[in-house]
């Protein structure tokens, strides 16, 4: 019997010191952020397929701490943190950016130096085997976006990510770590020091981390270099499991709703969350600009998120703008009149990351509906406060034009239809 004991005790001990000495398991996924929605073989869902597939205990997505769970950011990464929400992970926002200073890139764009280094990355691509070959059979990574119909497995893949490597490679030895390649070195370390913050809280797990596929052979060398992780190749999860995603996930790829992402807790989170959901419908490509281009089925399409909306935050500043917005587009302009100037002494609640957009159009939008009701001198009134507070907001000259246009000279006007 007691050598029965020590034996059950030895084998204890040494399951203990094997669970202990386990290495933390990693996967690093490379995705395509917005192609996604138009790649038939590297989808949104496929997002879902790898998280069920791979089972990880810990996600780490390419979103920006101060934006997780506050602001919309790339739909992939939100995806997976929805996921990981529902299924009891630990998400973990791993993304990092330089400050980048428009005025002086605009200037180097511009300058001599620019052209002779451009001519000189021409010369290095030309000699360089990796990138010539790589040419030869996809057509050069330009092609490669334009096509948009590469599988998961190719972003994932060594010809891809040797490729990134080797490009990224020769723009450093040419810009070196500067926003001609989106300071390379200082991002990407920077949000490797991110993915080890995680790595290190979570010792043992499995983790899984979705960024950019221009990333993903950097963290990949340098993780694989630890003698603590066990860095997975991505093919050895295929072929990928089929998994059903939730109603949540299901909402937000048919309406951009993304409930369970946002800080319930958080009025402003909630705000951007519902109008995420509009900006597909009533804010696309040059819809704000021409709204005309609005088709009658999606201004429709608007009509139970503003119901909702309005349950959540009834006094929020930014539903009483969208539903300004609304009503002009269903040419109810003494209506939309009202709902904004009921806001007019409230601009301010809008969340700051909003103000260049609420404040402004918000102004021009007023400034429509006094034109369209014959009121001229009050619109140009509107229009002269959208262009104080682009000059305010400190909005590029040039984008502030497209906004305020000629609207104090000329009156605005839609077509009768």
């Amino acid at each position: 019997m007691k050598n029965y004991i020590v034996i059950l005790l030895i084998l204890t001990g040494l399951f203990s010191c094997n669970s202990k000495n386990e290495k933390t398991e990693v996967l690093v996924v490379g995705t395509i952020h917005a192609s996604h929605s138009t790649n038939p073989n590297y989808t949104f869902k496929d997002i879902v397929n790898i998280l069920g597939t791979y089972e990880p205990d810990v996600i780490c997505v390419e979103i920006p701490p101060s934006y997780f769970r506050k602001r919309s950011y790339l739909y992939e990464m939100m995806i997976a943190s929805m996921y990981g929400f529902e299924n009891n992970k630990e998400v973990y926002p791993i993304d990092w950016w330089a400050k980048t200073d428009r005025a002086e890139k605009k200037r180097f764009l511009e300058s001599e130096e620019y052209k002779d280094k451009e001519k000189r990355i021409k010369e290095l691509v030309e000699s360089d085997s990796v990138m010539q070959r790589f040419k030869r059979k996809y057509g050069g990574w330009n092609n490669v976006w334009r096509e948009n119909n590469r599988g998961y497995e190719f972003y994932n893949g060594k010809v891809c990510n040797e490729f990134v490597r080797q490009m990224y490679s020769i723009s450093m030895s040419v810009y070196g770590d500067s926003f001609m390649n989106l300071n390379y070195e200082s991002r990407n370390s920077k949000m490797l020091e991110l993915i080890d913050s995680a790595i290190l809280k979570n010792p043992g797990k499995r983790i899984v981390v979705f960024t950019g596929c221009e990333h993903k052979h950097y963290f990949d060398i340098k993780l694989s270099e630890r003698e603590d992780l066990n860095v997975v190749d991505f093919a050895n999860i295929l072929p990928l499991k089929e998994i059903k995603e939730s109603d949540n996930i299901k909402d937000f790829l048919e309406k951009s709703l993304a409930k369970n992402y946002y800080e319930a807790s958080d009025s402003s989170a909630i705000d951007l969350m519902y109008h995420g959901a509009l900006v597909p419908l009533i804010h696309g490509m040059g819809m704000d600009d021409d709204p005309d281009i609005i088709s009658a089925e999606d201004i429709v399409k608007t009509e139970p998120i503003i119901d909702e909306w309005e349950k959540y935050n009834p006094n929020s500043v930014y539903l009483h703008f969208e539903k300004g917005w609304i009503q002009f587009l269903n040419r109810d302009y003494e209506k939309a009149i009202a709902t904004l100037q009921s806001v007019s002494d409230k601009l301010n609640e809008v969340p700051q990351s909003d103000h260049w957009f609420v404040k402004t159009f918000y102004y021009r939008n007023l400034g429509f509906c006094y034109d369209l009701i014959g009121e001229r001198e009050k619109a140009i009134t509107c229009y002269k406060k959208c262009k104080a507070v682009c000059k305010e907001l400190e909005i590029n000259d040039n984008y502030a034009r497209t906004i305020y246009k000629n609207y104090e000279l000329v009156p605005y006007s839609r077509s009768a239809n």
